[in-house]
Order: C-alpha cells, then structure tokens, then sequence
C-alpha cells in the first residue's frame, strides 16, 4: 500500500481517504465525518529518500478542507511524520468576527500558514463585504520540515 500512496503524492491522483487514515497521515479525531477521497496538492522532495507532502480533504458535508502535512521515506518505506495544517471551511458573513485560513510553501523545507481573524463593523450595510471589514489581526505559524522528515511547527 506505501508504494501506491507514494506514486500517487508524486502524480496528484486522487487517494482513498481510508488509506490515509489507516496510515495515520490523516487525523480525524477533531472533525466531523470525511469524504472518501482526497488529493494530494503539493510533494516536495527533500533529498534521494525524504519527501513531503500537503494533502487535503473535504468533510462529507461539502463545508471544510481540512489540510495535513504527511513526511515519508521512500527507501525505508514508512511515514515519517504527518501533522495538521488547517482547515478552510464556509464562511458565515453574518457573524461579527470569522477567520481566514491559507498556506504557502515559502522555501524548500517550510510551509508557512496565515490565520487571519476578521473583525466586521457593528453596522454592515456595503454588499462589498471588503467594505463591512473593521480590523483584521494575522498570525503566522512556520512548520519546517528537516532532511529526516521530522515536522516541527513555531509559532
């Protein structure tokens, strides 16, 4: 199962949500019940035997992505170390305040991920919800992956 999970973080194809699962690539203990398949979106190889790779996959309901970063070792054919990235779900515009969720890979060895929390205005009368925006406030966290696969993330 390793071989065809592998070839299938370097091709982008589609993966079975079970098998990453059974892997521990993908925790599911804080969300609510998930979609059969998931993609990986982005392998990056770190040397002749470390890669790693940012997979995401939707809840069942069709209302969040939930993003992971999975390490793994081809020559000894095992995964290093997976953690979660974030999740980028529905917004609500009608609340007074919603975050924001995206990732970057900034280098190499790190994936940068923005939490931005919006804070609206009491009155929000513009159909432009840019407009309706009182204040923002952004948090960066850089996860960094080593050359033996280990995830260390620094807030």
């Amino acid at each position: 199962m390793f071989d065809t999970i592998s070839e299938h973080f370097v091709t982008g194809n589609e993966l079975l949500t079970h098998d990453l699962i059974r892997l521990k690539i993908i925790d599911t203990s804080f969300t609510t019940p998930l979609s059969e398949t998931c993609y990986c979106d982005t392998t990056i190889q770190l040397n002749d035997n470390v890669s790693y790779s940012v997979i995401s996959v939707n809840d069942e309901a069709g209302l969040c992505t939930y993003f992971f970063v999975a390490s793994l070792n081809k020559k000894n054919e095992k995964i290093i170390e997976s953690k979660y990235l974030h999740s980028d779900c529905d917004i609500d515009y009608a609340l007074d305040t919603y975050e924001l969720h995206e990732h970057a890979i900034i280098s190499k060895d790190k994936i940068e991920v923005t939490n931005t929390t919006i804070f609206q205005k009491k009155n929000r009368t513009s159909p432009d919800e840019e407009q309706n925006i009182d204040h923002k406030q952004t948090q960066k966290n850089v996860f960094t992956i080593s050359q033996v696969g280990q995830i260390n993330d620094a807030k």
